[in-house]
């Protein structure tokens, strides 16, 4: 019976056995990881079929094998320390380095479990894992936790990590001192509102509530450890908490302070700079040139003065407005000047779209590009045209002034003993009666007229008359007029014709001084057709003005020698005085009338007189 019992015990324990055999064969075929049996000498006996596939071995290469064959030189001393302490009864736990078949390392975690049989350590049960990824993403991420440190501490820019709820700053970057001048410690643990300007804690509240992935930007002001403001550009960016619901942002700040002192010194300069060019535009002609002389840009006033367009000027250059009155060596010159750097000022006679010349005192500037050559030119202009009429009549009464002294010179020392000739050949004419004593007396008797004439000219410009202004029919005067001048005409094989508008109002003027005028136009006309030719005398009224037009055949007057006519002395005439034309336009300024020649050469003249029909009282002199 106790031998009987004694087998049904040895059958359960077989039956243990065998389940806990069955457990264990499970694990090792079934564990998704490596596991090999090493008997105590390190030599592997047994190991699981997943070994192959992480071990990067395949079970033939490895069984039967010591474990250092497949360890890194450096590491075996380290692996063959704890193989021996899992001899001694002890689980170990630690990392090495494994090598593939082409001596790869990769880096593993082992657990050694010691190998009981009946109490004595028989082998070592050891757990493999292959944490090689699990490594290098902790290396890196350390390698990126000291990047992050390194430039949080090394930036200018300020960084700063803020709870949301707590308003609290949790972190602060060394760069605060160097902004805002006091350590970082000065800020962590309190509220970033600290030394906020009052005026733009509104701005952080939105700063601080920015709840959305796109960083949030807003400039404030924060106090700096001295008493000043610094101005701030900050970037917000939301990052999730590990802590329960609260919320941190990251808030990166750059100082811009010098930029916004620099922003509004740039505004301000750029008013400047619109205030001037607004001053420069309403008083000045403003063009602009590239290096070869083409217009690139113009002001409006440039336009309204030369009566061209923009898109006229553009792309051409200036001589489009040359009046011929500069000879080329002028232009040479002021070139050569530019050209080589240097600012030209001078005046130039310009001429405009429709033929009218003006004055403009000009300023060139070239820009100077970084190769030492203009890249473009700037043309100042201020027109001078009323400067320069009003320079000619001063220099004309310069010139009456004298003329003026000479004339009353003149009237004293010649006048009596003019007279005294002229009364003692009367009486050698009446004396005489030889016919060719007669044409001597008469010929000196027309030279002696000829003289007086003359004097009596300069009395007008030393001392003028007085003149009586009364209604004069214009029609009956100018017809007067050619009756007188009719006979030189056809001596000079001249035709006259007229074009007169009947029935005209009478005009109040000096009878005697408009004769004068439109007889002395007559003769110079006539005088200009040597070869004889045609003269067309029109007179007809517009608006509050008559208009006397004589147009004459004759040679014409050179541009150069126009603008001169009227000035005293100066005469087209081989025996003229330059007197003429100077009196006949006196005369039309005191009837407050317009007198005006137009010439060109080779084709003719015409002299243009605007009279009004009815004289202002406070302007008759």
């Amino acid at each position: 019976m106790k031998q009987s019992r004694e087998c049904v015990i040895e059958e359960k324990q077989l039956l243990q056995l065998q389940r806990n055999f069955l457990k264990y064969e499970s694990l090792f075929a079934h564990y998704p990881g490596m596991m090999y049996l090493l008997d105590h000498n390190g030599f592997i006996t047994e190991i699981n079929d997943f070994s192959e596939k992480l071990s990067r071995h395949s079970n033939v290469q490895i069984k039967n094998k010591h474990y250092k064959q497949f360890l890194s030189n450096s590491e075996y001393d380290k692996v063959h320390h704890y193989f021996n302490d899992t001899l001694l009864g002890n689980v170990t736990h630690f990392q090495t380095i494994f090598l593939s078949p082409d001596h790869e390392p990769f880096d593993v975690e082992l657990i050694n479990i010691p190998v009981f049989i009946e109490g004595v350590v028989e082998g070592v049960f050891t757990l493999v894992r292959d944490i090689t990824n699990e490594r290098a993403a902790a290396f890196a991420l350390k390698d990126s936790k000291e990047k992050y440190r390194l430039i949080a501490e090394h930036t200018s820019e300020l960084i700063r990590l803020v709870n949301v709820e707590s308003e609290m700053v949790m972190y602060a970057s060394p760069s605060h001192e160097n902004v805002l001048g006091s350590p970082p410690a000065y800020y962590m643990g309190h509220s970033f509102y600290k030394d906020i300007h009052p005026d733009d804690r509104g701005l952080v509240d939105d700063l601080l509530r920015n709840i959305n992935q796109e960083p949030a930007i807003v400039e404030f002001r924060r106090r700096h450890a001295n008493g000043y403001w610094v101005i701030l550009e900050d970037r917000a960016t939301s990052i999730p908490s590990r802590i329960g619901d609260e919320r941190m942002l990251v808030v990166v700040s750059r100082d811009i302070t010098e930029k916004k002192h620099a922003e509004r010194e740039l505004q301000k300069t750029l008013k400047q700079l619109k205030d001037l060019k607004y001053a420069l535009d309403e008083s000045a002609l403003v063009s602009v040139t590239d290096e070869t002389g083409k217009i690139t840009s113009v002001n409006a006033k440039f336009c309204e003065i030369t009566e061209y367009s923009e898109d006229e000027l553009l792309r051409n250059s200036h001589m489009i407005l040359d009046s011929g009155y500069h000879p080329q060596s002028f232009f040479d010159e002021m070139n050569c000047k530019i050209q080589s750097g240097g600012v030209w000022k001078g005046e130039i006679n310009n001429l405009t779209k429709n033929g009218h010349c003006f004055w403009v005192d000009t300023t060139i500037v070239p820009f100077i590009g970084e190769n030492g050559a203009p890249y473009q030119y700037v043309y100042i202009r201020k027109d001078i045209t009323d400067r320069k009429h009003a320079e000619e009549l001063l220099h004309t009464s310069d010139k009456l002034s004298v003329i003026g002294e000479l004339a009353a010179g003149v009237a004293h020392e010649i006048r009596n003993p003019l007279t005294s000739l002229k009364g003692f050949t009367q009486i050698l004419k009446s004396r005489l009666n030889s016919e060719n004593d007669q044409e001597f007396i008469s010929i000196m008797l027309a030279e002696l007229d000829r003289i007086n004439m003359i004097v009596n000219e300069f009395m007008v410009l030393a001392r003028p008359q007085a003149v009586t202004y009364e209604k004069t029919d214009i029609q009956e005067l100018l017809q007067n007029v050619l009756t007188l001048i009719e006979t030189q005409a056809i001596l000079n094989n001249v035709q006259i014709y007229t074009r007169v508008i009947e029935h005209l109002p009478e005009i109040t003027c000096s009878e005697n001084q408009i004769k004068q005028v439109l007889i002395n136009i007559l003769k110079n006309a006539i005088e200009a057709m040597t070869d004889g030719g045609e003269i067309i005398l029109s007179l007809y009224s517009f608006g509050d003005e008559i208009i006397i037009e004589v147009r004459d055949s004759g040679t014409g007057i050179p541009e150069h020698q126009l603008a001169h006519l009227g000035e005293p002395f100066y005469t087209t005439k081989k025996k003229g005085n330059g007197l003429g034309l100077m009196i006949c336009r006196g005369i039309i300024q005191n009837h407050q009338g317009s007198f005006l020649i137009e010439s060109k050469e080779g084709e003719g003249t015409v002299v243009s007189i605007k009279l009004p029909f009815q004289l202002s009282q406070d302007e008759r002199r």
